[in-house]
């Protein structure tokens, strides 16, 4: 693979690990709080599920694989680039915040339901949700010098100095780092949750 300091610098990695420990501890309070609180579990499962996808729900083995990519390697990421493009920060971070919010809320769930399979839950999918959420988290990065071009681009409308960075130059740049990093690293985060996850989780049965 790549290595990460040959395609995005110092600064956008460092900005990518901020996002992820976030991230985790997004997952990690909604994960207590769900447990705490005691919801209905039929009816917060039930909405759970109706914010999947239909083609992950119905999908498995290489099939499944191809759903997680297609989502979370494609759509997802779309979504994250067009509120890149709203000259607000941070917009694009909507999209790992709920993410990883969902997560906590379904281990919540699992460990309600059965604390020790719920437990085993939690540690079979550690290994695709960093992998995921990492890719999310550095693709979010990225973004953030993106962002921050065109706010610059809006500011300077404003300006007689207009605003000397291409905006062009930079969204090509956003790119080429998404097909040789970001989108590798959703791969296999989709071949983990679909094969290895059911692996780890066997060993908890």
């Amino acid at each position: 693979m790549v290595k990460i300091q040959n395609v995005v610098n110092k600064s956008v990695f460092k900005r990518s690990i901020n996002f992820l420990i976030f991230a985790v501890a997004i997952t990690i309070v909604a994960t207590v709080i769900t447990y705490i609180i005691n919801p209905s579990l039929e009816e917060l499962t039930k909405e759970v599920g109706n914010n999947l996808p239909d083609q992950v729900k119905e999908s498995k083995g290489i099939k499944k694989v191809w759903s997680f990519i297609v989502n979370n390697g494609f759509i997802v990421p779309l979504q994250m680039f067009f509120l890149a493009l709203i000259p607000i920060q941070f917009l694009y971070l909507l999209n790992i915040i709920s993410t990883v919010a969902l997560t906590g809320i379904l281990f919540g769930i699992a460990l309600q339901a059965n604390f020790k399979k719920g437990l085993g839950i939690i540690i079979s999918a550690i290994p695709h949700y960093i992998f995921e959420v990492f890719a999310f988290c550095l693709f979010a990065a990225v973004l953030f010098k993106l962002n921050q071009v065109v706010r610059d681009k809006v500011r300077s409308v404003f300006k007689k100095d207009k605003a000397g960075t291409s905006l062009i130059k930079n969204v090509l740049g956003t790119v080429k780092i998404y097909a040789v990093l970001i989108l590798p690293i959703i791969i296999m985060a989709a071949f983990l949750e679909t094969y290895i996850a059911d692996i780890i989780f066997s060993l908890f049965e």
